[in-house]
């Protein structure tokens, strides 16, 4: 660490101090050796959100290493990554922000220096307590928090209890930079969200984007669990993606298809199915919505009541409800009361017509040939009706599952991308079966995301979440509110927002477009809690300094998997720099000057579910106290459990896994049904057109919004805003993780990462393929121009063979400028400066891989 940190040009004055303070021993004289203090502290890992179980050694108060902890490989991480095997130089970094700052210098630019004062925290907290109580006398909607990784420290329930205590009702998470439109797919097709493919039983894993050997939410369980499936279960990996990532190298086939094609694939795939007629009917039937009847506007048809749906009753060939003694039909045209019909499977049916594999080669760019025999091979490992005995059960069995994470969602349609692999999972009936796509989440949990949007209008939020403007944003909107507080009225919001409060997140750094962000941050009054001087420190008025999730106490989230779940915590190991004060101590402090104490304390209970143990009025607690609270009450465990094991791990029985979810929630008649078609979609679609009309509403472009809001999904989703528009721009942008930085910044100055592992781990590249950089003169090296509609930007050229000539890809994780990084963290290209911003119009999550460019020579 000492050669790292004088590498780095660091002063070690505490190291200079401890040798200059040694005295020798008088000549002749034994030297007593001091026994060092050596413990095993067992914790968690926040960096990412994998949250992996961590083992540290800490000699004397200093962290020497940081281990996977052995005990959680039975529920969760088997290893752990880079960043968490070095997350002490996070802690240890001497850039760290160590006192309260605040901005001398009203100006706020990326070129305009702050005017930086150290002052003392009473002063800190009388200067934002005087800001909040202001505000709250006047609106408290004019206050937004946002967080990001701050939402993994001490958890949301805390930011949702303080801002419900306070009166907003702006609390923005950061699920929209990250998977935000997967989980709405999910939540329109199965109310609720959350999904794992069962590895463990797979024989064929269909992998479009989700990049688990370097960036995933499950990582450290899906590389570990997929390589032990491929060696000791035979199943096959098929990556699908433009560039040849870890994932797709250590597949058993890489099909590069062309950027945000793949939902046309994924349709010429639906047809060959149909075609073939390898289908699982039963479950087509019995689980989902494809026998119910639509009308020609594309309404499902009800009942009498105004709210149950009709299907086409096979026994008595009439429009009925599906009860006990109805069956189904499947597919076919009908005629009700005089008005034609049709199922809705029949719908998708139709609508694939023209969906060719041949026409999905000229659209993906991936030969007919490899798209049939993937839609074959699908077909063949899903074996469709067979069953399996496991425990004495016998269970649907269907080896075969396609998974994503942010390939197919993070763009302009990222729902109607994912709900594409959805249908294909449905289609031979995958859904919560041995060996196929796991509803981790849990089946139907939520049933108000079947039902038609409130579209609120006027938005009450600032972030425009299940507004009229973006009605299933069910997970806020992380990069609104810098651009709603640009010009509050074209939103119809009711108010301006003045202040807002950052916990944990470089949001503008992580958002495409990011000089609206950063636009937007100067037009509030802005508080930023966080480790380092991140590019959103730049722009705050007063910063207050976070302890790390080393040096503090957290009820931790965890990961669960299919077979596993598991409650943990975080302890504090070390304090180099004798910090007072984490995110929990700041906002109980805030709420007790608001006169709020006992408010917050309600609101916690609410947040956090608690039934016995509970925060009690009139009392304050210190970070481990709040821990010990819910903990309790969680775990009914004494706290010396969570000390010493930092979790406690559940394996999930069989008839639980296989048996609770869909089989429970959806099989039969007179139940709720997975959404094959969702009709509350174009239901929601002609409520957004009625509120647009009335308010003349110039926000809204409808004929986007019909695009949008299409039941089902259609070849239009394949060609984003920027594909239709720029086209003198002839290459895609897409961007990727890499294992050693985060979104947020809090991991750029570490030195093992940026230094003792090589050079190329503290930068990033514009990555191109090597027939194309020829045709442009470009070598590896070379310093090239990347322009786009938004701007320009230069990077270092990266000439490869795995990736499509057609497709530029940049990792988006670094170009850093905030002078209160070392230097090495201020390297690469930061690719979200030249992104074009088009939400998704159903969830609101960022389209970070639509953008199209030019690339030449700097």
């Amino acid at each position: 660490m000492g050669a790292l940190g004088a590498a780095a040009g660091v002063s070690l004055d505490a190291v200079a101090q401890a040798v200059k303070a040694a005295k020798p021993a008088a000549k002749g004289k034994a030297v007593a050796r001091a026994v060092p203090e050596v413990k095993h502290i067992k914790s968690g890992c926040a960096i990412c959100p994998n949250f992996c179980g961590i083992d540290a050694t800490v000699v004397n108060g200093v962290i020497r290493t940081i281990y996977p902890d052995a005990a959680r490989a039975d529920v969760y991480n088997h290893g752990i990554c880079p960043k968490g095997a070095s997350g002490m130089f996070n802690t240890y970094d001497p850039y760290r922000l160590k006192k309260p700052l605040k901005r001398t210098n009203p100006k706020k630019g990326r070129n305009e220096d702050p005017g930086w004062v150290e002052i003392s925290w009473e002063e800190a907290f009388t200067t934002v307590t005087d800001k909040l109580k202001a505000i709250k006398a006047d609106n408290p909607s004019k206050l937004v928090w946002q967080h990001g990784q701050g939402k993994y420290l001490i958890q949301e329930q805390y930011c949702t209890a303080f801002t419900k205590a306070y009166g907003t009702p702006n609390m923005v998470h950061r699920t929209t930079a990250c998977e935000a439109a997967r989980h709405v797919a999910d939540e329109l097709t199965w109310a609720s969200a959350n999904i794992l493919p069962d590895l463990k039983h797979s024989k064929l894993l269909l992998n479009f984007g989700a990049n688990y050997h370097e960036g995933e939410q499950a990582s450290r369980w899906l590389d570990w669990q997929t390589v032990q499936s491929r060696e000791h279960n035979a199943m096959k990996v098929v990556v699908v993606e433009p560039r040849l990532s870890g994932v797709a190298a250590k597949a058993d086939e890489w099909v590069p298809v062309r950027p945000g094609k793949d939902p046309v694939m994924l349709l010429a795939m639906a047809k060959v199915l149909i075609d073939d007629n390898t289908l699982d009917e039963p479950f087509l039937v019995e689980f989902t919505n494809s026998p119910q009847l639509v009308d020609e506007a594309g309404i499902i048809l009800k009942d009498k009541d105004g709210k149950t749906p009709l299907v086409w009753d096979t026994v008595t060939n009439s429009a009925k409800p599906y009860v006990v003694g109805v069956k189904p039909a499947l597919k076919g045209h009908y005629t009700v009361d005089g008005k034609p019909m049709r199922t809705a499977f029949q719908v998708l049916a139709d609508s694939l017509k023209d969906m060719t594999p041949e026409y999905a080669e000229e659209v993906a760019g991936v030969p007919a040939a490899t798209t049939v025999r993937l839609a074959k091979l699908f077909a063949k490992e899903a074996r469709i009706g067979e069953t399996i005995e496991i425990d004495g059960l016998k269970l649907r069995y269907r080896p075969a599952v396609l998974y994503s994470f942010r390939g197919l969602s993070a763009k302009e349609y990222g729902v109607q991308g994912w709900r594409t692999g959805l249908i294909l999972n449905m289609l031979v009936g995958s859904i919560d079966a041995v060996g196929g796509l796991m509803l981790v989440g849990g089946a139907y949990a939520r049933p108000q995301y079947f039902d038609v949007s409130v579209c609120e209008y006027p938005p009450k939020r600032s972030d425009l979440a299940q507004s009229v403007f973006y009605p299933y944003s069910n997970h806020h909107i992380a990069q609104n509110t810098n651009l709603t507080v640009q010009d509050p009225k074209a939103w119809g919001l009711a108010y301006t927002p003045e202040m807002q409060i950052f916990y944990g997140t470089n949001r503008a750094m992580s958002i495409p477009n990011s000089g609206q962000q950063f636009e937007g941050m100067t037009k509030t009054f802005n508080v930023v809690i966080d480790i380092v001087m991140s590019e959103t420190c730049w722009f705050a008025d007063i910063v207050l300094p976070d302890k790390t999730y080393l040096e503090s106490w957290h009820f931790a989230p965890t990961r669960g998997t299919t077979d596993t779940g598991h409650t943990a915590i975080r302890q504090p190991m070390t304090n180099p720099y004798n910090l007072t004060h984490d995110a929990f101590t700041i906002m109980a402090e805030l709420m007790k000057r608001l006169g709020l104490r006992d408010k917050y304390a309600e609101e916690c209970n609410k947040a956090w579910g608690l039934k016995e143990t509970k925060f009690q009025p009139g009392r304050d607690y210190t970070t481990r106290e709040g821990v010990e609270v819910i903990w309790a009450d969680k775990t009914k465990k004494d706290f010396s459990v969570a000390m010493e094991q930092g979790f406690i791990g559940k394996k999930i029985d069989t008839k639980s896994k296989y048996q609770s979810g869909a089989e429970d929630k959806f099989k039969g008649p007179g139940k709720a049904k997975i959404k094959l078609y969702a009709d509350q979609l174009i239901d929601t679609y002609y409520k957004v057109e009625a509120i647009a009309k009335k308010n003349n509403l110039s926000k809204i472009d409808l004929a986007q919004y019909k695009i949008a809001y299409s039941p089902l999904p259609n070849k239009d989703h394949a060609f984003p805003t920027p594909h239709r528009e720029a086209k003198d721009f002839p290459f895609y942008v897409i961007t990727h993780k890499r294992m050693f930085r985060n979104q947020s910044g809090n991991t750029v100055n570490n030195a093992i990462l940026n230094q003792a592992i090589g050079a190329d781990a503290a930068t990033n590249y514009v990555q191109m393929n090597v027939t194309a950089a020829a045709k442009l003169g470009i070598k590896s090296g070379d310093t090239v121009t990347l322009e786009t509609r938004v701007g320009k930007i230069n990077g270092t050229a990266q000439v490869v063979q795995g990736i499509r000539p057609d497709t530029i890809a940049v990792s988006y994780h670094y170009g850093q400028w905030s002078k209160g990084y070392s230097p090495d963290g201020r390297k690469g290209t930061a690719i979200n400066e030249v992104l074009e911003h088009h939400a998704d119009l159903i969830s609101g999550h960022n389209s970070f891989n639509d953008t199209k460019c030019k690339v030449y020579k700097a």
